[in-house]
This record gives structure tokens, sequence and C-alpha cells, in this order.
């Protein structure tokens, strides 16, 4: 993120808007993924989540510094994790799926509203994103932003690594804390950053994320192309 800014110091405006932009879609997609996992647990009895104060949809009180570094730098970064107690939940391990499933769901639903509010725009008013200065710029990299985002974030919380969502539906359906639980607890960090370095991460966002992101696109696009 910050790397590709570089090529855009000749023009100042683009850049404000790019970051802006970001920042935008970044302060929705996160907030809202953080709620989920808190109103979901709220749901299946557990409050620690609301007497803490993370009941909430401010940026700033689910936003982590370091996370947030890592996602401007790399293009992957995390939020505060919503503390939870799961011996208060009503359901044993079915409210510890559904409460970690929460925020995958929530982005791919915002992702998913996101796209069709573009394709919405891109056909029936184009002129939006091209005619009015800095205004069209900021518009453009604000949906950019908050489609992909969102189903970044989605794809990559599925992952079974600690401490993500994906790793928490593993942990849930699991009996005894076993070989793999112990594993990805002790080495998740060195396992992302493996992931990263060696570049298999992206073409895992790209591929399953990028796949879906295709395919809703496509699909709206077709649907509006038979209705304008």
């Amino acid at each position: 993120m910050i790397v590709s800014l570089f090529g855009l110091i000749d023009s100042p405006l683009t850049m404000l808007a790019v970051l802006v932009g970001f920042m935008s879609a970044l302060f929705i997609c996160m907030p809202a993924h953080e709620f989920a996992h808190a109103h979901s647990a709220y749901k299946e009895g557990d409050l620690t989540a609301k007497a803490l104060g993370r009941y909430t949809l401010a940026p700033f009180k689910h936003i982590d510094v370091k996370g947030l570094l890592l996602l401007l730098f790399f293009g992957i970064g995390f939020a505060k994790p919503v503390p939870i107690d799961k011996r208060n939940f009503r359901r044993g391990w079915k409210s510890e799926i559904r409460v970690s499933i929460a925020g995958v769901l929530t982005n791919l639903v915002i992702g998913t509203i996101a796209c069709l509010l573009y394709c919405i725009i891109i056909n029936f008013w184009p002129a939006l994103f091209t005619d009015y200065g800095f205004v069209s710029l900021l518009y453009y990299y604000f949906f950019l932003y908050l489609i992909n985002l969102n189903f970044m974030f989605a794809f990559f919380n599925l992952l079974p690594i600690y401490p993500l969502d994906g790793f928490r539906v593993v942990e849930a359906v699991s009996k005894t804390e076993n070989g793999f639980i112990r594993f990805m607890k002790m080495y998740s960090f060195w396992i992302i950053l493996i992931l990263l370095i060696s570049g298999v991460l992206d073409l895992y966002i790209d591929f399953f994320a990028g796949g879906l992101l295709d395919l809703v696109m496509r699909g709206f696009n077709a649907l509006f192309g038979l209705i304008a």
C-alpha cells in the first residue's frame, strides 16, 4: 500500500484520494468484522465484549496499530480481537462456530453490497467516477478498497491459523487441545510470516477472494446489462 504511493508522488491529489479512500474503507470493514463477533457473542450469552467497551462500531476501539502498519506496508493486517469468554455460551461449540464466522460473513455481505453499488454507478452514473475531479477520485478509490478489503479480510480470516476465525472453528469442533491446536498456538506468527514472504498468501487471496469478487462483479454487471 505505502510502497505503491511512491508512484503517485507527481500527483498529490491522487495520492490523497488513495489514502482517504483506503482509510475510509478500512474504518468500515475492520470495525464491522469485530463488531460482528461482539454482537454474535452477545446473542449467544457472552457479555464480555459489551462490558469492556468493544460492543461498538467505533473504529479506534478495534484498530490495532501493529495490524494497521502491517496492512499498510505488506497488504495483510489485523484488528484487535474481540474479548470473548466461551464459558458463557449457551450452546457450547455451536455458539463458538457462530461467533467465529460472524466476522467473515459480515465482510462478505459488506463487500457484496459494495459491489452492487459500484455496478449500479458504473452502469447508470459512470460520470461519478470520472467527471468531478478530486471527488470522483475519492469515490473511485473508496469503492475499490471497500470491495477488495472486505473480500480479502473474509478469506484471510478463514485460514485455520491461530488466532484467525478459521482456527477458532477448528478449535471449536476439536474435543481436546490436540497437536494441531498446540502447534498453531506456538508457531502461527512464523507460519503467517512464511506464507507472506513466500507469496503463497498472496496466491491464496488472489485465487479465492479475487475469484469470488470477479464472479460477483460479473454477475451484477450482467444483470444491469440486461436492464440498462
